[in-house]
């Protein structure tokens, strides 16, 4: 019995729309012959326009019989759009001609709401619903009053036949109606739009150029009711028809909506984006999908809002559960239809789902495992540099003056010795001293190397005038901007400086070098010579460890190398190591 229903619902519709491309057929006969003058274009555009709908809701009941609600609503339009003219065809016919103009009241709720079930399906807000009902609503109490209040056989304004269903003499009634009627119909038109506008505007994922597409459609149709007129109503309910038969294609179950699911799935990009090729893939535009989240143990949606049961309510046909072999991973669960009877498009769909999860963990993991990395190497380079200050103070503090101190007691020493063993003990004391000044000058010359005394004494610029004055070849530096880089990017800009011109008197083979250098956010570094090149970072610890100490910093180090010269430009931002 199931069985022969679901079969009869394509052909109930088939009918009915074959009976809508009649009604459409009629009407534009009947107009013709009514009124001969009126242009040709006039008299057919309406039931041109009602036509295609109907032969639209007949397709829709073949190729997607689950979205009855589209071509039933499909079908209003098509016998809406061409009431008025039916109306005036029949006019001397049938009493009944004034009932059937007043249906044309109902063709722009009619249209919103054929956008709202075409783009939202049964995933369509409270909101969006109420504001398109209460338009037909209002539309229908308009065309009730005018089938009751309207009757211009009896007033004399036209060889009509007389409205038999209206319940007043008078012409008050109905002009008072009148007066009013632009505004019921600007409100009627204002409320379905917006209401169907609404709703398309919040769709996840949604594309742009469709929903603008769809709105000028809609819009176009209001202002054609409005106006009125023919051809521009007629323009914008076909642009309106292309549009929703495209999103009905688009979101019939097929594999190929599959395959832009898995091509997306690869990358993750957008939870929304994949609810919404997913709900493609399943022919369902109301279906949604839910995530695991392990940390609090609950399903969430794309944009994050935690469901104790996303299932709750649904038949078991109507929802598709991804597992993998240690955790949930997430739910789909259909709106509007059970899910399709196509095993290979729900393992398909399951698969897209496993595959995005995946490749989201594996993102998490490597980010996170750059981040320690990053974090590890910013401790080592801080230690490195606590180490050196320690050194420094000890060698400052212990064995500097301790040396100090000796060379004082032996000048004393010197001073308090008698005449007779003075020369002897005076060249000595004299080797001595020339000792202790040599391990002297040692001592400062290690400390410098551990942190430079130009840098505890001055600045990042006097520093590196003084690497500079040291080179063998000559050197000129520039400095521009202001301002203090900081203890950790002056260390680091010293060392780059103090390697590079290391290499340029031990390897390069250099005329003359220089370094440029500006100081800002972040601060910039440039050294260069015009030796014979071959720096390889991969041969050597120095421009390694070079490297490493500045990308350590969250800097960035370019070494350039040819046979006229070598260049090195260094990048430093203004971060704090944790």
């Amino acid at each position: 019995m199931t069985v022969r229903g679901d079969r009869a619902r394509p052909v109930v519709f088939v009918v009915m729309a074959a009976g809508g491309v009649v009604v459409n057929v009629v009407a534009a006969f009947l107009l013709a012959s009514a009124v001969p003058y009126r242009d040709l274009v006039d008299v057919l555009a309406p039931s041109v326009v009602g036509a295609a709908y109907a032969l639209a809701a007949g397709y829709v009941g073949l190729a997607a019989p689950a979205r009855r609600q589209v071509g039933a609503t499909m079908i209003v339009v098509a016998v809406t759009s061409p009431a008025a003219g039916l109306a005036l065809g029949v006019s001397q016919l049938s009493g009944l001609w004034v009932a059937l103009g007043a249906v044309s009241t109902l063709l722009v709720p009619a249209a919103a709401w054929l956008v709202l079930v075409t783009s939202r399906g049964g995933s369509a807000g409270r909101l969006g619903r109420a504001a398109v009902v209460a338009s037909a609503l209002l539309a229908g109490a308009v065309a009730g009053a005018v089938t009751l209040t309207y009757d211009p056989a009896a007033w004399g304004w036209c060889r009509c036949q007389p409205n038999p269903l209206a319940l007043l003499d008078g012409e008050a009634a109905y002009v008072g109606l009148e007066r009013w009627s632009p505004w019921l119909r600007a409100s009627i038109g204002v409320l379905a739009i917006s209401g169907a506008l609404g709703e398309l505007l919040r769709r996840p994922g949604r594309t742009r150029v469709a929903e603008l597409a769809l709105g000028v459609a809609l819009v176009t149709v209001l202002v054609g009711h409005l106006v009125p007129q023919t051809l521009l109503l007629g323009a914008g309910l076909l642009l309106m028809l292309v549009l929703c038969v495209r999103e009905i294609v688009r979101r019939l179950p097929s594999r190929a909506h599959v395959a832009d699911l898995l091509l997306e799935a690869r990358e993750h990009r957008d939870p929304a984006r994949l609810e919404e090729l997913v709900a493609r893939a399943i022919g369902d535009p109301g279906a949604r999908v839910w995530w695991w989240a392990p940390g609090p143990g609950a399903y969430r949606d794309s944009a994050g809002a935690q469901e104790a049961d996303p299932t709750a309510g649904a038949p078991t046909s109507r929802v598709l559960r991804v597992d993998s072999e240690v955790e949930p991973i997430a739910l789909v669960v259909a709106a509007t239809r059970d899910l399709p009877a196509d095993g290979s498009v729900l393992d398909a769909v399951a698969e897209a789902l496993r595959l995005s999860t995946e490749n989201r963990r594996l993102t998490d993991e490597l980010r996170e495992s750059i981040e320690q990395v990053r974090r590890s190497r910013a401790r080592i380079v801080t230690a490195t540099d606590e180490a050196r200050k320690s050194l420094e103070r000890d060698l400052h503090d212990g064995a500097q003056q301790l040396l100090i101190s000796t060379g004082l007691k032996l000048n004393l020493a010197a001073a308090q010795t008698d005449a007779e063993s003075r020369a002897e003990l005076d060249a000595t004391l004299a080797e001595a001293s020339e000792d202790l000044g040599r391990a002297l000058v040692e001592l400062r010359r290690l400390a410098s190397g551990i942190t430079p005394t130009a840098l505890v004494h001055g600045g990042l610029a006097d520093a590196v005038q003084e690497l500079a004055a040291r080179c063998p070849a000559p050197v000129s530096v520039e400095v521009e901007g202001q301002g203090d880089p900081g203890p950790t990017r002056s260390m680091t800009a010293y060392f780059v400086v103090a390697e590079c011109l290391t290499n340029v008197a031990k390897h390069a083979g250099a005329q003359s070098a220089s370094v440029t250098m500006t100081l800002g956010e972040p601060l910039r570094l440039t050294v260069a010579d015009d030796g014979v090149g071959g720096a390889d970072p991969s041969r050597g610890s120095g421009l390694r460890g070079l490297i490493d100490r500045v990308e350590a910093h969250d800097g960035r180090a370019t070494i350039t190398s040819s046979d006229s010269g070598t260049v090195v430009t260094v990048s430093l931002p203004d971060v704090v190591l944790r």
